[in-house]
């Protein structure tokens, strides 16, 4: 029971981790896409500033802060190599046996291999914060490092598990491939305003993919209703049913999140509706309006 505590209590943790930098990820993608889309602002001299160019970013600086010089430290960067290095100790301590010889049990071996692909990733951020000369797009390279590390261990690492519960880690290897793939897409193109949208939305897949599987590969309860049959086949139909609203969920969180960010940014002036480049002439349907398609680079 301790043991099915502890990975339950594990899964829980890494799934708000995931969704939390999702969620901030996708909030400040949003806030640098609508200053793309802003009008020119005014500096109170009559000189008007030209809007900001669209930049992504696997990374973001914490504005939120009450002074410029703790704004200007790379603070995401720095609570990812805390989050991994917490992590990867003590999966260690807990995973450490010395009979009859010293060695880590597999599945904790299997773990610190998943973090240690995201932890070289943010001393990676660290440096090119630092401008220390690394080649460009650096940041965006040790993201499809981190996301193959983690997709390639957990394919194998499926090995004497039930029917559902290696289903299970299939589908969180897909949707770890699909983080690998947009981290691809954005080392060809960082400021595709879809490609780092992308990788927020699988990030925040594996956030609620991790908290499902919590729940059905760990029950803590014996109430029947919520207890999966891990070797029958319609529970891995199921499954594959749940993680398919997953999708949906998620793509719906998403959507609510930029709308809301759509309706701050014109609260405060960030973006203007009036703007020429976005009216449309009544008899143009939208929906198929692609005029500016050659001239966006989001």
């Amino acid at each position: 029971m301790i043991v099915y505590r502890y990975c339950n209590d594990w899964l829980h943790y890494l799934g708000i981790v995931f969704v939390l930098l999702s969620l901030w990820w996708h909030v400040n993608n949003c806030l640098r896409y609508f200053q793309s889309l802003g009008k020119n602002v005014s500096n109170g001299h009559g000189i008007k500033k030209p809007r900001r160019e669209y930049r992504g970013s696997t990374t973001y600086p914490c504005w939120w802060l009450p002074c410029q010089q703790l704004r200007n430290l790379p603070i995401e960067s720095i609570i990812k190599i805390i989050i991994t290095t917490t992590h990867f100790t003590i999966e260690v301590v807990t995973g450490y046996n010395s009979a009859p010889r010293p060695y880590l049990n597999d599945a904790n071996a299997h773990h610190t291999a998943m973090l240690f692909g995201f932890f070289l990733g943010a001393w990676v951020e660290m440096l090119m914060h630092y401008k220390v000369p690394l080649p460009p797009r650096s940041c965006q390279v040790m993201g499809v490092l981190g996301f193959a590390v983690e997709a390639t261990t957990m394919v194998f690492h499926l090995h004497a598990r039930t029917i559902l519960d290696a289903h299970g880690h299939v589908l969180l290897a897909v949707i770890i491939v699909g983080c690998m793939l947009s981290a691809i897409g954005e080392c060809f193109n960082p400021n595709c305003f879809w490609f780092v949208t992308s990788r927020n939305f699988f990030a925040l897949m594996q956030g609620t993919w991790f908290l499902q599987l919590a729940f059905v590969i760990y029950p803590q309860t014996t109430n029947p209703y919520f207890v999966w049959d891990e070797d029958s086949h319609r529970s891995v139909s199921l499954l594959t049913m749940s993680f398919s609203y997953h999708m949906s969920g998620n793509a719906l969180v998403l959507l609510v999140v930029y709308l809301i960010m759509y309706k701050l940014s014109q609260i405060n002036g960030i973006i203007d509706d009036g703007d020429e480049q976005h009216q449309l002439h009544e008899s143009e349907y939208k929906l198929i309006l692609n005029d500016h398609d050659d001239e966006q680079t989001v």
